[in-house]
């Protein structure tokens, strides 16, 4: 069996034409380039997803720079539904942190460069390990939007224990994964 590539260029040559735009062909179109510089609070940091535990129903999040946010003291806007949240990236405390602290942290680790590193962020490595550690009686699930910025927990604790756990499994990369957290977290407490 042969597998062939046909695309817009091979089928067609260099003869495609947007109708919809006039003198414009293929080209062109796709030496537009995107404005290089972004401004800072508009560019998305992360994204995440705020279940509510007493419904089917979750909520998105997107985490972003705020505009009065600096090099010294960053702040990260959330926006939930309708609402905006803005978290100062110096007073969060991993050791007594709510859940949208540590989504802003994650996500400015990430932005940073000092995240885990892992393909969906530091956020998602974050929620496998709270995820498990409430299975396993670590950790209070508190991903429910009356809960999600009152209830403050030790989330580094919570990362030991479930490395610990991990380990004794025999799945070392996921214990692994608890030092990139770790990492994070040691740098604000």
């Amino acid at each position: 069996m042969e597998i062939t590539n046909n695309t817009a260029t091979s089928a067609y040559g260099n003869e495609y034409k947007n109708k919809n735009v006039p003198k414009q062909d293929y080209e062109n179109t796709m030496k537009t380039k995107m404005p290089e510089t972004e401004k800072k609070e508009n560019k998305t940091l992360g994204m995440g997803f705020l279940h509510d535990k007493n419904s089917p129903v979750s909520y998105g999040m997107v985490a972003k720079y705020a505009e009065d946010s600096t090099e010294s003291d960053p702040i990260i806007k959330v926006s939930l539904r309708s609402e905006e949240y803005c978290i100062k990236i110096n007073e969060v405390n991993p050791r007594n942190a709510s859940e949208i602290e540590m989504f802003a942290l994650c996500c400015y680790a990430d932005d940073k460069g000092i995240g885990t590193g892992g393909t969906f962020g530091s956020w998602q490595t974050l929620n496998y390990y709270r995820d498990n550690a409430s299975h396993n009686g670590y950790f209070e699930r508190t991903n429910a939007t009356d809960s999600f910025q009152s209830v403050k927990q030790d989330w580094m604790k919570m990362v030991q224990f479930m490395m610990k756990d991990y380990m004794d499994a025999g799945l070392f990369k996921q214990s692994m994964d608890g030092k990139g957290l770790l990492g994070i977290f040691e740098r604000y407490v």
